[in-house]
């Protein structure tokens, strides 16, 4: 890229020389290069006010913002991370995701942070105090480390940033701030549609996921194990699917076990059902076991419940409405 006049460049073929560069130019980090004798990366980078853009070429290599260095720091930044050309991993968070080309992420840098970087790799960098973008705040705290799809508004970002990068003239403070706060406000509308796309999309693989537990219930081995290998998913997506509603896969298989249970002690037409063949017909394979989580979820054993039912001075609809009935975290999650 041709840097305009005031910009900084730099094309280095060290592990030492591009570890400098990227703590003049970025934050300070830890670097690692995989190929110490074949590695080469160039960096054209702008300071516009407060923030700092850059746009990079680099071979295959490591950045780590330690929790030392993070907290060492007075300003914590909003770094927002277009993938140009190659593979880049984010990990921040706990999560850990891959950027394609056209894919875009970003991080919180008073928070440590590794990014890893493929050979030939190419992508372009806008760093953004965290204090002058307060609407991204939630979003700091709860989409960290996910990589997002190309959209209209990154796209446009992306741009925003490239022609500051090359553009001749010098800005002055409010020009610089202006570009920096339309940056961050195109981004935050292209963070927030790929929010509610994903949650759509969670949404709908929660529902499916339930509608196949409930067409199995009676399958002492379903498992979360099973509900995952079944939908083709890995464990940790699965609990990922039952996150927003607070209740794990294994806690869902359970309840969902014991209202069909419950359902049919109150049901005339299974009266003549044994209580062990209603546990059985509904996945239980201990009755001791299943006794005490009734107990637990609805205040009475399976058979005092069933026979309170029955009662003339007790209907069903009291009996549903013990406090227990409404307590789901009394039932064992697992």
């Amino acid at each position: 890229m041709q840097a305009p006049p005031g910009a900084a460049q730099l094309s280095t073929r060290s592990a030492s020389g591009w570890k400098a560069g990227v703590h003049a130019n970025f934050l300070p980090l830890e670097v690692s290069v995989t190929r110490r004798d074949d590695f080469h990366a160039t960096l054209t980078a702008r300071q516009l006010g407060a923030a700092q853009l850059a746009y990079v070429d680099a071979d295959a290599h490591r950045v780590t913002r330690t929790r030392t260095l993070s907290e060492r720091s007075e300003r914590a930044f909003l770094k927002l991370f277009w993938q140009v050309r190659g593979m880049s991993r984010i990990e921040q968070a706990g999560r850990c995701s891959d950027l394609a080309p056209g894919a875009w992420t970003f991080y919180d840098t008073s928070r440590p942070y590794s990014i890893d970087i493929d050979d030939a790799s190419r992508f372009v960098v806008a760093l953004l105090p965290l204090d002058a973008c307060p609407d991204w705040e939630p979003l700091a705290a709860n989409g960290l480390g996910q990589s997002f799809r190309s959209t209209g508004a990154s796209r446009v970002a992306l741009g925003s940033v490239l022609t500051a990068l090359r553009d001749p003239q010098d800005y002055d403070a409010w020009s610089a701030e202006t570009v920096c706060t339309s940056i961050a406000n195109l981004m935050l509308v292209a963070a927030r549609s790929a929010s509610d796309a994903r949650h759509s999309r969670v949404d709908a693989q929660l529902a499916r996921a339930r509608r196949y537990i409930a067409s199995r219930i009676g399958d002492p081995e379903l498992t979360p194990d099973a509900v995952a290998a079944e939908l083709r998913v890995s464990r940790r997506t699965l609990y990922a699917w039952f996150e927003p509603v607070g209740q794990s896969p294994g806690a869902f298989i359970q309840q969902t076990r014991l209202d069909r249970c419950r359902q049919a002690l109150l049901d005339a037409a299974s009266r003549d059902k044994t209580i062990t063949r209603i546990a059985f017909d509904n996945g239980f394979s201990d009755m001791a076991y299943f006794s005490r989580l009734f107990k637990a979820a609805y205040g009475a054993g399976p058979r005092e419940y069933r026979r309170r039912s029955q009662s003339r001075n007790c209907t069903p609809g009291q009996l549903s409405s013990h406090p227990a009935a409404s307590l789901p975290s009394r039932i064992e999650r697992r």
